[in-house]
């Protein structure tokens, strides 16, 4: 287990993972971060794949499309530290997530692969603490908008559009 890193190279466009590198197609840069979407490769639960990466809150917020039915929650956010260098965006998982699904239950998730990360010596104390305080940051402001979660972002000032809609 190493940390979880991967990169968007806006120049070849490609996103790599542990998995390995990919096509994107689409990337669309946004006052707020960055748009991604593609397919999944060979994932056994789901064959497509959208998020915004947002640096100021340190929010990935992702929609997957599963091979069959529905995803279980609506969007999935990753908490992540964002660094960008020329065409390439380096996004760092900081293991804790959350999801919201479309009844607007929410879901706190993999608290223990951050305690394993910290106690691996893949993050830093720093790095859990502010981690944890971005959770909590996402968790109350979704409270205050009964858990929609685009309508806490637009409260924000933040409009996301996903897949047809981002490109019009």
């Amino acid at each position: 287990m190493g940390p979880k890193v991967q990169t968007h190279d806006l120049a070849t466009r490609t996103h790599t993972v542990k998995a390995g590198t990919f096509p994107v197609r689409v990337y669309l840069e946004h006052p707020h971060g960055l748009y991604v979407e593609r397919p999944f490769y060979d994932h056994p639960l789901y064959r497509y794949w959208q998020a915004h990466i947002l640096p100021g809150p340190g929010w990935q917020v992702c929609r997957f499309t599963p091979h069959q039915g529905e995803h279980w929650c609506e969007y999935y956010v990753d908490i992540v530290s964002v660094r960008r260098e020329g065409s390439v965006w380096s996004v760092q998982d900081l293991y804790l997530d959350l999801g919201v699904t479309r009844e607007r239950a929410v879901r706190v998730l993999d608290t223990e692969e951050l305690f394993a990360a910290l106690e691996a010596g893949l993050i830093s104390h720093r790095q859990a603490a502010w981690a944890t305080a971005a959770l909590h940051g996402l968790i109350n402001a979704l409270a205050e908008h009964g858990n929609d979660l685009p309508a806490m972002l637009r409260a924000r000032g933040v409009e996301l559009g996903w897949g047809l809609e981002v490109l019009s």
